[in-house]
């Protein structure tokens, strides 16, 4: 009895000798069959780590691994890369490697492309330096148990997505989430019941060289504005830009001849900006939205406001907002806007947001896109169709990390709340660099109008306006109109009893409807308007130009182009109510169903014409040219037909308008 005991003491002190001391099995790569980790012949013993598992790569083997994302998760407890060896954690941007306990490189681990998971039940460190480039795609912390952590040991740079599942990050203040042209890292939901990111973190937004005004809103809390945005004074290349403001240096800003204001806030209140007057006290929050003039980076030259604009890259460093963000400034009357910044360093859903806040228009939100025009412009983004107003622009209902925009109190001084939750993240992939995400659109009658730069095919447009048709629709402004925000430049508009629509929704049309437009700010002398009709049935509408007397006939389910110069020099061509849109009903000439006309001949050189009725009634008929006005007609009826001459009708299109039997029917004729 005793000899086995002593033998059984023996085996255990080999066991321990040969791993290590660890309780955990060993396994040795080899790539002895390729170089895919889930590959039990590649290791040694035969058989695929698992997360109890202590791998070892050697450095003196030929093939070592890569995990792919066809190959899975690849899992172990304890690993060590020994000089000379490599781990590629993926090539296709889905392999994960996922570590329950400690690391120990001395070679080289690569996951640029990749995403690592820390998970084990104790306290886990990703040492500096272990990391090529200290640089990681996508990190995961999902530890369970009471005592899982995972802290940073040194600098580490996201440009995917930080998951934070289960457990805490101590970042050490190591951590930045990096911001290039091509991506933005974000961070996931994180359940403050069971995680948690402690310390400081510095994000990174690039935005293009454009100089613009921009709508943004840090994600973090801490440091000035100065530290943050404008790089604490620094002029280092691709990073910051210049702040300008009254008092100059005194009070934090970049000097110039002027000192005018390039940074403001916002007052709800009564929606009026105000200019911020210092930038070295006070702190930057994390959701307090600002409207920056971005110049460029802090390598531009000030003395010049032609200076060519460079990308720069805005950083900010502090604690990230987690957990519900509480709003509760806004305008008190119906319509008010009011500006609110996104505190989250991630996609939300600005659908879900909307729906859940109190007395705030659910179907619209409205975003100032730099992109557009020369200075930017504001676009209405429709949260059901997830598209905007403006070709051109990204803007949809997927509010981007560091960006504010505008939304409208619904009914007056009522209480007005709108509350951010982690369950509003939108994270799935990397956010969009120019703080904007590919729009949609879904299929319903609509029209929508776009106004560019005289001829312009490709290049964003300067406005636009979109109108809705739904019998379910009032023709009178409500809370399914979006009103439209004024901007610097160009704007097109729909007027509407007294106000002034980017979004119309309203009423399938009828032949007899209107929809007077309104153009403001012209800059240039030559405009074009492209007007897309979609799935409109028995009506035909037309672009209506008051000032050259021409009614355009706009197709529907087609894009259709009208170009119009304006003259300063000329009020009527530069008028705000120059356009409308009109509509006729649809019917062939040849026609003569029960419910319209047909007319011969069309076109007309003559000035007679002939109009036969579906039946006989009481009709009468009314003819209008291209500016509106009605025209003098001599008409002879008899039975269904009715003969009519236009004694001074010029070259042109006019509408002739028949009532009969209570039925009105529109249609074109044509004089040549």
């Amino acid at each position: 009895m005793a000899k086995i005991f002593t033998l059984t003491k023996l085996c255990v002190l080999f066991i321990l000798i040969v791993g290590g001391f660890s309780s955990n099995a060993q396994s040795i790569w080899t790539g002895a069959v390729n170089s895919n980790w889930n590959t039990s012949g590649n290791w040694l013993p035969s058989a695929i780590p698992n997360s109890a598992t202590n791998v070892i790569i050697p450095g003196n083997v030929t093939t070592y691994p890569i995990i792919t994302g066809s190959g899975g998760i690849a899992d172990c407890a304890d690993i060590t890369i020994d000089a000379g060896a490599t781990l590629l954690v993926n090539s296709d941007g889905n392999g994960k490697l996922r570590i329950y306990g400690n690391i120990t490189n001395n070679g080289i681990l690569d996951i640029t492309d990749g995403t690592l998971i820390m998970a084990g039940t104790m306290p886990q460190t990703i040492p500096g330096d272990a990391l090529m480039d200290n640089t990681i795609r996508n990190l995961t912390i999902y530890h369970t148990g009471t005592l899982g952590s995972t802290t940073l040991g040194g600098p580490l740079n996201i440009t995917g997505i930080l998951d934070i599942n289960g457990g805490s990050l101590n970042t050490g203040g190591f951590l930045t989430l990096k911001s290039t042209p091509g991506a933005t890292a974000m961070v996931g939901e994180v359940d403050g019941m069971l995680a948690a990111i402690n310390g400081e973190v510095t994000v990174e937004r690039y935005l293009p060289g454009k100089r613009a005004f921009r709508l943004i809103s840090p994600s973090t809390t801490g440091g000035t504005i100065n530290s943050n945005w404008q790089e604490g004074g620094s002029a280092d290349p691709g990073f910051g830009t210049h702040i300008t403001g009254t008092g100059g240096a005194a009070n934090g800003f970049d000097t110039t001849a002027t000192n005018n204001a390039s940074l403001f806030t916002h007052t709800n209140a009564n929606a009026t900006w105000q200019a911020v007057t210092n930038t070295t006290s006070g702190t930057l929050t994390a959701g307090t939205p600002y409207r920056l003039l971005v110049r460029g980076d802090r390598t531009v030259n000030l003395a010049s406001n032609t200076s060519p604009a460079t990308p720069t890259i805005l950083r900010t460093t502090g604690t990230l907002a987690t957990g519900d963000v509480v709003l509760t400034d806004f305008g008190p009357e119906g319509g008010d806007f009011s500006m609110i910044g996104n505190p989250y360093q991630a996609v939300v859903d600005m659908g879900a947001v909307l729906e859940d806040a109190n007395n705030l228009n659910a179907d619209f939100y409205y975003v100032w896109d730099p992109t557009l025009n020369t200075r930017g412009a504001y676009t209405t983004v429709t949260i059901a169709l997830n598209s905007n107003t403006t070709p051109g622009s990204e803007a949809n209902r997927y509010l981007q990390p560091n960006q504010a925009v505008f939304v409208q109190t619904d009914m007056s001084l009522m209480p007005t709340s709108l509350t951010f939750t982690e369950a509003h993240k939108f994270v799935f992939s990397n956010a969009s660099p120019n703080l904007y995400r590919e729009a949609t659109d879904t299929p319903e009658p609509k029209i929508r109008l776009a106004m560019y730069a005289g001829g312009a095919a490709v290049e964003a447009a300067l406005d636009g306006l979109l109108i809705r048709f739904d019998d379910a629709y009032s023709n009178q402004p409500d809370n399914k109109d979006a009103v439209k925000p004024t901007n610097q430049d160009e704007g097109v508009g729909i007027m509407n009893s007294g106000k002034i629509l980017s979004v119309e929704s309203r009423q399938m049309p009828t032949p007899e409807d209107v929809l007077p437009l309104v153009n403001t700010a012209y800059r240039g002398t030559a405009y074009t308007y492209k007007v897309t009709v979609n799935d409109l049935e028995n009506v035909t509408a037309y672009l209506q130009d008051n000032y050259m007397g021409i009614a355009t006939e706009l197709p529907n389910n087609t894009e259709t182009a009208y170009d119009f110069d304006v003259d300063p020099a000329v009020e009527a061509s530069t008028a705000q109510n120059r356009f409308s849109i009109i509509f006729a009903e649809t019917l062939g000439t040849g026609s003569t169903n029960g419910t319209g006309f047909s007319m011969y001949p069309n076109p007309v050189s003559s000035g007679t014409f002939t109009i036969q009725l579906a039946t006989a009634g009481s009709p009468s008929v009314e003819i209008y040219n291209q500016l509106g006005q009605k025209v003098a007609c001599n008409v002879t009826a008899q039975g269904t037909v009715i003969n009519v001459t236009v004694p001074e009708a010029a070259t042109g299109i006019y509408m002739v308008r028949v009532t009969n039997s209570g039925k009105t029917t529109v249609q074109k004729l044509i004089v040549k």
